[in-house]
């Protein structure tokens, strides 16, 4: 199954179902899916058009992790195997769909996995060039999710052997173009909605391979994604991105309190600056928006304790080196909140 999430993105869709719709899906069951979140730009007028896609529409924008989970549920209780997140302002080439299969079915080591991304095209699907997030993606490698501020931590990726070819264990999967095998999803849970928008990729994959799974990016494999999408920049992308941070570094078990505590000081220095994850602003903007984003974290503080408790647990199911996992079992399906 496919599930594609959009807000007011009317201007991507068409290029996005008709290239879903028009996937090479022999020997395949292919659901294609779509979850309007409030749009107000007649997106459901054109999503219409293709009689394949279910709709479902959200009465209020649920935000992107919660929005994913309402489709995530539906895939999970009809029985798909594997589920393809995937944004409305992409083109997906006719055979990606059969190769992550092809590739998942081979390889079940591999909870989930993501194509690499290329630049945007409104006249084909070729693949030509990649797009910044796949630049990033391949100078940073498989170092882990906050290497550019803190290098003397270790990597999440999984040791050499028993990779698959042609694979890039990098931090995260980008929700942009993100494959994920259901039985994964039915032991680590859905996203964690406390996120709202941004991190809640991140925080998935690593829980997944906390359970035992690998993550990685598919290196002969790729789609093209515009970027930037409906969550758009300024305020809000800096707001979501900052307490989303602190939020993700408090709930991995992998940072000791110590290391925690010194790189959220060094990011808190930054933030009061207004120099934020999320982009640039006034100091005494940054300092507004800082101190929300702490007083946020507080509230959120038994969320934290609870979630801690969850990702250990995750810990403990894995059963040894990460690749030596052949059938992983469905043990836990803890939905996110």
């Amino acid at each position: 199954m496919t599930v594609t999430v959009g807000t007011n993105e009317r201007q991507w869709l068409h290029n996005c179902f008709s290239s879903l719709t028009a996937s090479d899906t022999t020997d395949l069951e292919l659901d294609v899916m779509y979850v309007d979140n409030a749009s107000t730009d007649g997106s459901i007028d054109d999503v219409r058009r293709f009689p394949q896609v279910d709709i479902i529409r959200n009465d209020t924008n649920l935000g992107f992790a919660a929005a994913n989970n309402v489709a995530l549920r539906h895939a999970l209780n009809a029985g798909a195997d594997y589920i393809f997140l995937v944004n409305p302002d992409t083109r997906t080439p006719t055979t990606l769909i059969r190769d992550l299969v092809d590739f998942m079915d081979r390889h079940p080591e591999y909870g989930i996995v993501g194509p690499l991304q290329y630049t945007y095209s409104d006249a084909s699907d070729r693949l030509n060039e990649y797009n910044e997030w796949s630049k990033l993606a391949l100078q940073c490698g498989e170092q882990h999710a906050f290497a550019a501020d803190w290098k003397d931590h270790p990597s999440p990726a999984g040791p050499e052997e028993g990779r698959a070819p042609n694979t890039l264990e990098h931090a995260y999967v980008q929700g942009a173009a993100l494959f994920v095998r259901s039985d994964a999803l039915r032991t680590v849970g859905l996203f964690d909605e406390v996120f709202h928008t941004y991190y809640e990729e991140t925080d998935l994959c690593r829980r997944t391979r906390w359970a035992g799974w690998r993550v990685a990016l598919l290196l002969d494999l790729g789609i093209q994604h515009k970027g930037g999408g409906g969550a758009g920049n300024g305020r809000y992308r800096r707001i979501y991105m900052r307490r989303n941070r602190y939020y993700y570094l408090s709930t991995d078990v992998d940072w000791t309190p110590r290391n925690a505590l010194r790189l959220a000081g060094r990011w808190l220095r930054k933030d009061f600056r207004g120099k934020s994850v999320g982009g640039q602003t006034t100091a005494l903007r940054g300092t507004y928006e800082t101190v929300l984003a702490i007083a946020w974290l507080c509230l959120q503080m038994p969320q934290i304790i609870e979630r801690r408790r969850r990702h250990r647990h995750l810990v403990n199911l894995r059963p040894g080196p990460v690749g030596r996992r052949s059938a992983p079992a469905a043990t836990t399906q803890e939905s996110a909140r």
